[in-house]
């Protein structure tokens, strides 16, 4: 992101926007997999679900948005 002095923000290494992705989206699955799970009566399953998406979010599972502005 842009800081408002316009420098530019440093780069991320390709293994570090992976390992962003691979978490976002397991923990966007986990909450998927939450619902479809409620919604067909399968409660039993629920705790470990719920326990990989809360490691998925403790490891980073954060969703980033960045826009880029070209002018």
């Amino acid at each position: 992101m842009t800081q408002n002095d316009r420098s530019p923000s440093p780069t991320s290494s390709a293994t570090t926007t992976a390992i962003t992705w691979i978490s976002g989206l397991t923990l966007l699955t986990t909450v998927i997999a939450v619902i479809v799970l409620a919604l067909t009566g399968h409660g039993e399953y629920l705790a470990p679900v719920i326990g990989l998406g809360a490691g998925a979010a403790a490891a980073g599972g954060t969703v980033h948005v960045r826009v880029h502005i070209r002018r």
